[in-house]
């Protein structure tokens, strides 16, 4: 930005950006109105003030809004009255009677009670006690509810209990048969294999794990263990698929010897 020259005091001066600006303080921009008779001079207003911190008198000139003498006044003032804003918010306690049961408790004023305990909160609310049917603790709930335990973890017991005492033989037997969870070949997510050993033999089926479940002899035990119904050897099998291959960064085509078969 190109500096220009007062037109008043003839001072250099730099204007803001896009300003039209031809003087360079309020002084000389007054001065420029007087002189084109468009502003006339005003002398400005002076009023006598008390501080509020020390009561000391001091003069303010035009609309100022000062309380205060000087800034320590201001600090200080300030200091005082955060200072009280605290002690009424945290210091002052207060004491109170309960409305259920009439025990006199006492509580701080920025965190006010009604009731003096939970207990009695919940029993205004309409809450009833009730003792858990697993571990035995008391536990508040609404009149309108049937609950029986105190927490989901309870909950979760109480349904295993009651579960335990049901003949699930023949949910256990659908789960086994049903073409959508059972795992034999006729689980309808099961895909066509076609694998060959090391000894060359070649084995075409369907359903990977119903596979390794049934020819165990065929791999090595510390590949058998299973992991949430899969046999850990399924995964290196797996790998050797085409669909699967198709997919991985670094592709297998063997694994122990097992390769698939064509």
């Amino acid at each position: 930005m190109k500096s220009r020259v007062c037109v008043i005091c003839g001072r250099e001066f730099t204007p803001a950006k896009k300003s039209r600006a031809t003087t360079c303080s309020r002084e000389c921009w007054r001065e420029l109105m007087r002189r084109n008779a468009v502003l006339p001079v005003r002398p400005a207003q002076k009023h006598v003030r008390t501080c509020e911190n020390c009561g000391r008198e001091f003069v303010v000139t035009g609309y100022s809004v000062r309380k205060t003498c000087s800034n320590a006044c201001k600090q200080a003032q300030i200091a005082r009255k955060v200072k009280k804003t605290l002690l009424d918010r945290y210091g002052n306690v207060l004491t109170k009677n309960c409305p259920i049961c009439g025990r006199e408790f006492s509580c701080k004023r920025f965190k006010e009670k009604t009731y003096c305990s939970i207990s009695c909160k919940n029993r205004a609310r309409g809450r009833n006690s009730e003792t858990c049917v697993v571990c035995g603790k008391t536990f508040f709930k609404p009149a309108s509810q049937q609950a029986k335990t105190c927490c989901e973890s309870c909950y979760k017991i109480l349904l295993s209990r009651n579960a335990s005492a049901q003949d699930l033989t023949a949910m256990r037997e659908g789960y086994r048969t049903n073409p959508r969870t059972s795992s034999t070949p006729e689980n309808v997510h099961a895909r066509e294999w076609s694998l060959r050993a090391p000894n060359g033999t070649v084995y075409r089926f369907r359903n990977l794990n119903f596979f390794i479940r049934e020819h165990r002899e065929l791999f090595p035990p510390e590949f058998l263990t299973e992991r949430r119904g899969t046999p850990a050897v399924a995964s290196k099998l797996s790998a050797l698929a085409p669909w699967r291959r198709e997919k991985m960064r670094k592709k297998s085509f063997s694994w122990r010897g097992w390769t698939w078969a064509e």
